[in-house]
């Protein structure tokens, strides 16, 4: 009686845990059909061609820019200061009086030294009339010639020192802020008024030596400074330092730039680009197509297949890719995807390898950024 008990409780536990397992199986079989049936989603991304470019490979540098022209003026001598003929800022040409120093005292000593030249002029004329009719001696013209060229140098050298009492413009520039002030006593070397010529800049750079066979007197080159953004100014390689600079390797160059409209000025940093020859055409994807990794740098490469139902399907295929320089927006790519292929240029964060996609006629990221700040 106990193993017939026995035997239908094994049997009617054999029937549960056999319906739960079945139930269990069922459940994953059923689970997985879903999944393998059921559609995958489809990803709205923006797309570009990678195309041939005619990619001109540039030589980097940062450098100071310089008027071609540029000085403290100041003045040779001591004085007083009489009259300021400028005002801060302004355009001066070459010569124009800057500033009067005080004379008073070097004109009364130019006035009796020219009394002096007058009598040293009349005594050699006389002596010279005497000598004819030998009533002097030879060695008396002699004196009196030697007095009147004394004078003479005397005479002169205040001149001198009167005209170093005017300062003037060396050259065509826009002054800067004047730095004395009417009435004061200047010394000399002190600084007057800064003048530069900005009608052309000069800017000073350094590049390797492994670019000195890449560079020539009169080379393009371009330049960018945060003072004007999105501007480039254009100008030419001036001179190449003939002295490596055997600490660094370095080279010294300097460049020209035209700066007619005077938006360029002294003491800026700029972003130089010398220009190499240009080579065979290289294949270019714009830079938000790429997605760096540690493992490798990818792209999205979009392909039409034909779907299950027989329509034609848009599928992205990761390809590995290797890269090369990045300019203007750009991205070379040096293998793992050919001119013409379509390529991913946003919308990358959602997609796998085979995912289903839908090009979008704006960047779906911007779109919904858009959307959430309305």
């Amino acid at each position: 009686m106990k193993a017939k008990r026995m035997i239908i409780m094994l049997a009617g536990s054999a029937v549960v845990f056999g319906g739960v397992f079945g139930f269990v199986a069922f459940k994953n079989h059923m689970i997985k059909q879903f999944f393998a049936t059921m559609p995958k989603p489809v990803v709205a991304v923006t797309v570009a061609k990678a195309s041939l470019t005619d990619w001109r490979n540039v030589v980097p540098a940062v450098g100071t820019l310089q008027a071609v022209n540029g000085v403290d003026i100041s003045g040779s001598v001591s004085g007083l200061v009489k009259s300021i003929a400028f005002e801060s800022g302004q355009e001066i040409r070459k010569g124009a009086v800057l500033v009067q120093l005080d004379t008073d005292v070097e004109m009364g000593d130019l006035r009796s030294a020219q009394a002096e030249l007058v009598l040293a002029r009349t005594s050699y004329d006389r002596s010279a009339a005497l000598l004819k009719s030998a009533t002097v001696s030879v060695a008396a013209l002699e004196k009196a010639e030697a007095e009147l060229k004394v004078k003479q140098a005397k005479v002169a050298g205040l001149q001198a020192q009167i005209a170093k009492k005017t300062i003037t413009a060396p050259f065509d520039g826009r002054l800067g802020v004047r730095k004395i002030d009417l009435g004061q006593y200047v010394q000399p070397g002190q600084m007057v008024v800064n003048l530069q010529d900005l009608s052309l800049m000069l800017c000073d750079f350094t590049v390797s030596q492994k670019e000195l066979s890449l560079l020539g007197v009169g080379q393009p080159v371009r330049m960018t400074t945060d003072a004007w953004p999105g501007v480039t100014f254009e100008g030419q390689v001036a001179a190449i330092e003939p002295l490596v600079d055997a600490k660094t390797g370095m080279v010294s160059v300097q460049a020209r730039f035209p700066n007619s409209e005077g938006r360029l000025r002294p003491g800026m940093f700029a972003r130089i680009e010398i220009e190499r020859p240009a080579g065979a055409p290289v294949v270019t994807v714009p830079a938000s197509a790429v997605a760096y990794n540690l493992h490798g740098d990818a792209v999205f490469v979009v392909r039409q297949e034909a779907g299950a139902d027989g329509k034609t399907v848009a599928k992205a295929e990761r390809a590995v890719v290797s890269v090369g320089e990045r300019k203007d927006g750009l991205v070379v790519i040096k293998s793992g995807i050919a001119a013409g292929d379509t390529v991913v240029t946003s919308g990358q964060v959602k997609l796998e390898h085979g995912s289903l996609v839908s090009v979008a006629a704006a960047d779906p990221l911007k779109t919904a950024a858009a959307g959430t700040v309305q």
